[in-house]
């Protein structure tokens, strides 16, 4: 009972500071800006209703968004439907591999991409050709679709995975593969493909790393530059508002699909005893898709290696940057510790928690919708007091910036794992339990380890690219790599930049694999088979 009671309190313990910690920026510029407006800065209201320039941005930035949305969920689809098609052999578990360029920092992709088409730009001006804009919306939105090319496809291909068999092979009965993909397939995962566009939307307008480095603005900059400017936390919320209203609605339309993909136990399950039979048109729309998805990763990779070796820059910029790397690890790994504990929590007051399961995952999934530059000022206005020196000011600061950003994902993850584990071996082993300890070490992390695992993995490489939060939180004469990659970025320091971005590409990946591996394991039930023996 002492064991069952202190879980208790440790689950209720790590709820309370996953709210705490997440909650707390965007909570205390809500009491800022009540009290500034309160104290005779009425005037600032105006701020919250787009008007003249901000209305024209807005407007543009929604646009982009819309239209990298669009474009990055059908061509995501498409290259979903190459991947679903080998649901057996080796291959079924590797196309999941293919799905971890999602984690690479929109940045990389950014000069990935400007330097390709600057070698292109040569060629054509040898040929006569007009050159490719390097500057501009077109390029932007290209960037960006293709920065968020494996979101799409991999909720894509969940949403797929998510159909049940035996409608499939009913529709397969009553008509061709194709007949049974419009209307069966599609119209069942329509609700996932939907999610993915909300994402995909959300996340392009909330970036603003890619546009700026394109001499783009967009509405997401400005609440960063107004803060800038002014040191006002309250003004920068005030001309946020907008965004956020956005967002949290995208966010709301998008989380009960997010809820059904963390509790789906089949999406791993083969689906397709024979291939499917499609149009030829279909078949060359999705490997145009895939070889598209391929290339958005191979070419960052290929590109950097080259850049790196030719002006023989790797050492050199992997040398002067030891501090940084250093400092980004320790922020990495620290988050992803904090968060473990806390996402664990969470996910287990979510599956205990009935009725109001839905209320939970609506609060979960809500920092997501936060800008990441709106997490920073709120983390400012937080720590940024008197007797909070010893926090404010340290190397703590990012870690808590990772945490409000990720953890959330983190719950997600683990809800998942637990999801897949069947409730009847956690009843078989209190039978043959010693005590509740035995339970906990022997049954229960064993069972939770690949989400657990995953989970920190998850953390760690979404905190080494994180920027927006870091930025305006980041302690004096200490940076992230990322920070030192992005200030490079617009000196055209590009030797020095491919050099580093090719080292946390290769970190990046390497991690990420190994995530994936883990969550692709089933759980492990050797405990309960040598019980059976």
């Amino acid at each position: 009972m002492r064991v069952l009671s202190a879980q208790f309190t440790l689950k209720n313990f790590g709820i309370l500071l996953f709210a705490a910690i997440v909650f707390s920026p965007i909570l205390a510029l809500v009491i800022e800006t009540v009290l500034s407006v309160s104290q005779g800065n009425e005037d600032w209201l105006v701020l919250a209703v787009p008007a003249g320039r901000r209305v024209i941005l807005l407007a543009k930035s929604l646009g982009l968004a819309a239209t990298v949305a669009i474009c990055g969920t059908l061509l995501g689809t498409l290259a979903a439907l190459f991947l679903w098609r080998w649901d057996t052999g080796p291959f079924s578990r590797l196309r999941w591999l293919f799905l971890v360029p999602a984690v690479l920092p929109p940045y990389i992709h950014a000069l990935t991409w400007s330097s390709s088409l600057n070698t292109l730009n040569g060629l054509l001006e040898i040929i006569g050709l007009p050159d490719i804009p390097l500057h501009g919306w077109i390029i932007s939105w290209w960037v960006q679709v293709m920065s968020l090319l494996p979101v799409a496809a991999g909720l894509a291909l969940v949403g797929l995975k998510s159909v049940e068999p035996r409608l499939i092979e009913a529709a397969r009965t009553a008509g061709n593969d194709f007949h049974g993909l419009i209307r069966i397939i599609l119209p069942l995962a329509a609700p996932s493909l939907v999610a993915a566009g909300g994402l995909i939307f959300l996340l392009s307008l909330l970036d603003f790393s890619v546009p700026s480095l394109f001499s783009v603005n967009v509405y997401s900059l400005e609440v960063f530059a107004e803060f800038s400017a002014t040191a006002e936390p309250a003004k920068a919320l005030l001309l946020s508002l907008p965004l956020l209203i956005i967002t949290i609605v995208i966010i709301s339309i998008s989380f009960s699909t997010i809820k059904k993909a963390a509790q789906n136990k089949g999406w791993q399950e083969a689906t397709w005893n024979t291939k499917p039979v499609w149009p030829a048109w279909l078949n060359i729309l999705q490997v145009v898709a895939f070889i598209i998805l391929v290339i958005q990763f191979a070419l960052p990779l290929v590109n950097l290696t080259v850049t790196s070796v030719t002006e023989g820059e790797f050492i050199p910029a992997i040398t002067a940057a030891g501090s940084e790397i250093t400092f980004t690890v320790l922020v990495a790994a620290a988050t992803a510790m904090i968060s473990l504990p806390l996402a664990l929590s969470v996910a287990a007051g979510i599956e205990k928690s009935g009725r109001l399961q839905s209320l939970w995952w609506f609060f979960v999934i809500i920092p997501l919708a936060i800008p990441s530059s709106l997490v920073g000022i709120g983390l400012i206005s937080v720590w940024n007091q008197s007797f909070m020196t010893v926090i404010y000011g340290s190397w703590l600061m990012p870690v808590l910036a990772g945490i409000v950003r990720f953890t959330s994902l983190a719950v997600i993850v683990v809800t998942a794992q637990i999801r897949r584990i069947d409730p009847k071996l956690y009843e078989a082993a209190r039978v043959f339990q010693k005590n509740n300890r035995h339970t906990i070490f022997k049954v229960r992390l064993p069972l939770l380890l690949p989400g657990l695992l995953g989970a920190a993995g998850l953390s760690f490489v979404l905190t080494l690219g994180e920027l927006g939060a870091t930025l305006l939180v980041a302690p004096p004469g200490q940076a992230t790599l990322t920070m030192r990659i992005y200030n490079f970025l617009h000196y055209g320091a590009s030797g020095t930049v491919a050099g580093l971005c090719l080292m946390m590409m290769v970190c990046l990946i390497i991690v990420g694999v190994l995530a994936a591996m883990v969550l692709l394991r089933k759980p492990d039930n050797s405990w309960f088979r040598e019980k059976r023996l």
